[in-house]
């Protein structure tokens, strides 16, 4: 995929002016299709995640009753380890997958989320 059309560039410019800042004393990251908001060397905290999903969700229209929030920000099991906790209360370990700007981009000339 190429940032060859209207709705690509749309979200890809939003992304790289509100969310893509640089750290501080620090350049701005490079961006690209395969930039991944969840994974990589500079994954986003979930918290972040949410916000740039929920506003991504309701500026470009994106219907997201399919996005399963949790895929792409497990739970984490935080310092108490497994072992120690009650069963009800373990924490199952999940890899986060990625999820990408080239993503964001094809859900939203899609007008859904695709993945």
């Amino acid at each position: 995929m190429e940032l060859n059309d209207e709705q690509a560039m749309k979200v890809f410019d939003w992304y790289d002016e509100k969310w893509n800042l640089p750290p501080p004393f620090s350049k701005k990251r490079q961006l690209t299709l395969d930039t991944s908001l969840s994974t990589g060397d500079y994954p986003l905290a979930r918290e972040i995640g949410g916000d740039i999903m929920e506003e991504y969700f309701a500026h470009f229209d994106v219907d997201n009753s399919n996005f399963a929030f949790l895929k792409y920000w497990p739970i984490s099991k935080g310092f108490i380890p497994n072992f120690i906790r009650p069963k009800s209360m373990r924490v199952e370990e999940k890899n986060a997958e990625p999820l990408t700007i080239a993503m964001l981009i094809e859900s939203a000339k899609a007008g859904r989320w695709l993945y």
